[in-house]
């Protein structure tokens, strides 16, 4: 049987969802104020309910010493790289396993490729990070072999094996998909979301590739949450106990963030981090309610009547 691509705690626990933050998405908080220590970025998304970080290091030492402050919190690592090609991943490799990484996720370079060439490197990419014992997770990310929606369903076609890190912000952003998404869209979203087993939470409105969602409330935004649950009830479908799927808070500093001209952005990237993680929880619930029996769905309740007059 070969290796199954998916993170699993080696437990007998139902699959679940694990809420984690972004390092890269920690830089320059709070807004306003002293930039935030590491040691306080960690404590902060700890006392908030995220329970993992998604994390690059460069070298040994700066790899052991995060590790060490994740691992006193008691909180997953997940390990991000960008890469060309298979080559490009022996060093991440050694860092993750160095940290106790249970994936891999990774922007794969060659946004001008073709499907036939991109399913070559991915499988190559395969190979060696699940013959290491990762998972791996392509990101659904412009200017790289996911730019665009045809050419990402190509890969599918041509490399099934294929397992996304979901962040569908970067397709509203290439294909300017502005305003609720049509049929086409969506047709072209579904084997796509079917293969993630890594999210992203972040929301674009089409033009950028974060945006400032409010309460969370907007139209947009339910579209998200929509995607969310219809990527998340796939997997749970084939899942098994243990298995486990991160979902990472990823709204990045500036020139992600959008500022005024003094530069101060004008957005609370924390404060909307926290919604998107609720979005993403609410998804999930409506993703384990979709797989319930209908006999066991909640029922919408009868319209209550106003009691018919009796004239006398």
């Amino acid at each position: 049987m070969g290796f199954r691509n998916v993170i699993n705690d080696g437990s007998t626990t139902a699959p679940r969802l694990r809420l984690q933050h972004s390092v890269w998405a920690l830089q320059n908080l709070p807004r306003d104020g002293q930039e935030w220590s590491m040691t306080e970025r960690l404590d902060k998304i700890l006392s908030a309910g995220f329970t993992g970080l998604e994390t690059s290091c460069k070298t040994e030492p700066e790899a052991d010493e995060l590790a060490g402050m994740l691992r006193n919190r008691g909180l997953a690592i997940g390990f991000f790289a960008r890469a060309s090609d298979a080559d490009d991943l022996l060093t991440p490799i050694d860092l993750a396993h160095r940290m106790r990484a249970d994936y891999l996720s990774v922007q794969v370079l060659g946004s001008l490729k073709a499907s036939p060439e991109i399913a070559e490197i991915l499988e190559d990419m395969y190979d060696l990070v699940n013959d290491a014992g990762l998972p791996l997770f392509i990101e659904t990310h412009r200017g790289t072999v996911t730019q665009d929606l045809r050419r990402t369903v190509k890969v599918i076609d041509r490399f099934k094996k294929v397992r996304f890190t979901g962040n569908f912000s970067h397709y509203a952003v290439a294909g300017e998909l502005t305003g609720v998404w049509n049929e086409e869209v969506w047709e072209h979203f579904r084997p796509i979301t079917a293969r993630c087993g890594n999210w992203h939470g972040a929301i674009s409105f089409g033009e950028q590739p974060q945006n400032d969602i409010g309460d969370g409330r907007g139209e947009i935004a339910l579209e998200y949450k929509k995607l969310w649950t219809m990527g998340m009830a796939a997997w749970l479908k084939k899942s098994q106990p243990g298995d486990v799927l991160p979902f990472t808070c990823q709204l990045g500093p500036a020139p992600y963030a959008i500022t005024d001209p003094s530069g101060r952005e004008l957005s609370d990237r924390w404060e909307q981090s926290l919604i998107i993680k609720r979005l993403a929880e609410e998804a999930w619930a409506d993703a384990e309610l979709s797989l319930l029996p209908v006999e066991l769905q909640p029922q919408p309740a009868e319209p209550q009547t106003a009691p018919t007059e009796v004239t006398i």
